[in-house]
């Protein structure tokens, strides 16, 4: 099933509309705060996906939650023990962690098997981390805001880094998108292109890194998985073209987050999860007609 190839622009606009109209319509149940920063995760995380799905970097999307959330809980440790920022200290080791993943798999390790040893030692070492958090320093909160996610708890702070990484997100994108793009279709061959692949691998990791770090806590460890696998896999079943794919990912993933937002306020359930209940829907049933 093809949609047209301006829905996806469409269905941006809809969703920023939608969020706004009910921010004015019920102005002492909606923060701007809420919008900014669980639209600006959706549209950055379907940015993401749609360049992984392009280049058919799907095992990606298992490492990437797991990378994260025990970049949180060891920042979360360090900012107990030593002080400082816990975000300055979880980018750091969810740059390494991405990018060391990145590495074994450019020595030649098979990607599955990488992924699965990685998900299995950070998965031991996060589950570790959080029980001495939770049994020494009482941060249940926190710990449960970072798994399960809650766009509701962020600060002004929390909306101007989320803006900022979307910023970043759609900077990037522009000034790699060819690139990325042919080495999706080349693989290493692209090397005959004149695209040095290592250094789009190496920038597409980083970004990675750095989305996934910062809406951790909005999103939350669970949903992460949603947010970044669903919108690329939608956009390929109903897309003309590779752009069209970017614009597409990034309006389903916007009208879910929106609706979630909406639905969650009212019926005080988690917005995170209904966006992403939401974003499933639309993908089953867009798999369903495809295949009428």
């Amino acid at each position: 099933m093809k949609l047209s190839k301006t829905t996806g622009t469409s269905l941006s606009l809809i969703s920023v509309l939608l969020a706004l109209a009910f921010y004015f319509a019920f102005p002492g149940r909606f923060s701007a705060i809420w919008l900014a920063v669980l639209i600006s995760a959706s549209a950055s995380f379907a940015i993401i996906s749609s360049m992984m799905a392009a280049r058919n970097l799907y095992f990606l999307g298992g490492a990437i939650p797991h990378s994260a959330l025990l970049s949180a809980s060891i920042s979360m440790l360090a900012s107990l023990t030593i002080g400082g920022n816990a975000f300055l200290w979880s980018l750091p080791f969810n740059v390494f962690m991405i990018l060391a993943v990145g590495y074994a798999i450019h020595r030649g390790v098979d990607a599955n098997k990488a992924i699965s040893v990685f998900v299995g030692i950070t998965a031991s070492l996060t589950v570790t981390v959080l029980y001495y958090l939770t049994t020494h320093f009482y941060v249940a909160r926190s710990v449960t805001s970072d798994i399960l996610g809650d766009p509701l708890l962020a600060t002004t702070s929390d909306a101007y880094l989320a803006l900022s990484v979307l910023a970043l997100t759609l900077v990037v994108y522009a000034f790699t998108y060819k690139e990325n793009t042919m080495i999706g279709l080349l693989g290493n061959d692209a090397w005959l292109s004149g695209v040095n692949v290592y250094f789009y691998d190496f920038i597409f990791y980083i970004l990675i890194a750095v989305v996934s770090t910062s809406y951790m806590k909005i999103v939350g460890f669970i949903l992460t998985h949603i947010f970044i696998l669903i919108p690329g896999a939608v956009a390929s079943i109903s897309s003309w073209s590779t752009t069209e794919a970017i614009r597409m990912a990034v309006g389903i993933s916007m009208l879910s987050s929106s609706l979630g937002l909406i639905l969650g306020v009212f019926l005080n359930l988690s917005p995170a999860g209904l966006s992403g209940v939401i974003m499933v829907l639309i993908y089953g049933f867009l798999s369903f007609v495809r295949r009428r």
